[in-house]
């Protein structure tokens, strides 16, 4: 890939961080939760009853982190910890309360309505690939991809293993 070429991808790749960091709590999250949690509580009804470490793992972020994030969710009753289903039943699981289950309501209606205005904004024959591009995007994005995000909106970097190992590239931008 040439230079210039590069630039033109980093530039795009920033201005939808940009985009998507606005995906945050004052748009999509509700009951004051910061997207973080909101993001969190989501991949926690995926994994219901789950170790806190494969969670953790499942989120892309530490057991410490996930521990931090539960520690908040909980003070506001929206999880619990529980027993781990695990056969020595000393690791902490994480159960969503009902109050859990009816914030994630709210969010997912909010999520589909951002969906609806971003669908709405794509003319239909322009869908397909679009839906391709980003599915090839999450991929390399993924943590079996070559690429993944680190850190927290605005301090975000991309590290990139075909770039020689872990290097990384500052994707915030000024």
């Amino acid at each position: 890939m040439k230079p210039h070429e590069l630039h033109v991808w980093a530039a795009e790749l920033e201005h939808l961080a940009d985009h998507l960091g606005r995906a945050g709590p004052d748009e999509v999250c509700c009951a004051g939760l910061t997207s973080r949690q909101c993001s969190l509580l989501r991949t926690l009804r995926r994994g219901q009853g789950e170790r806190i470490s494969n969670l953790a793992a499942a989120a892309g972020i530490t057991p410490s982190a996930m521990t931090r994030v539960l520690e908040k969710l909980e003070a506001r009753r929206l999880v619990r910890r529980v027993r781990s289903r695990s056969q020595d039943g000393r690791a902490a699981a994480v159960a969503i309360t009902p109050e859990g289950r009816k914030v994630l309501g709210e969010i997912d209606r909010l999520l589909q309505h951002r969906m609806r205005r971003i669908l709405g904004a794509i003319p239909p024959p322009l869908r397909p690939p679009v839906l391709a591009t980003v599915r090839v995007l999450n991929q390399a994005l993924s943590p079996a991809g070559c690429c993944r995000l680190n850190g927290e909106w605005p301090e975000i970097s991309v590290c990139c293993s075909v770039l020689g190992g872990d290097r990384s590239a500052a994707a915030g931008r000024s």
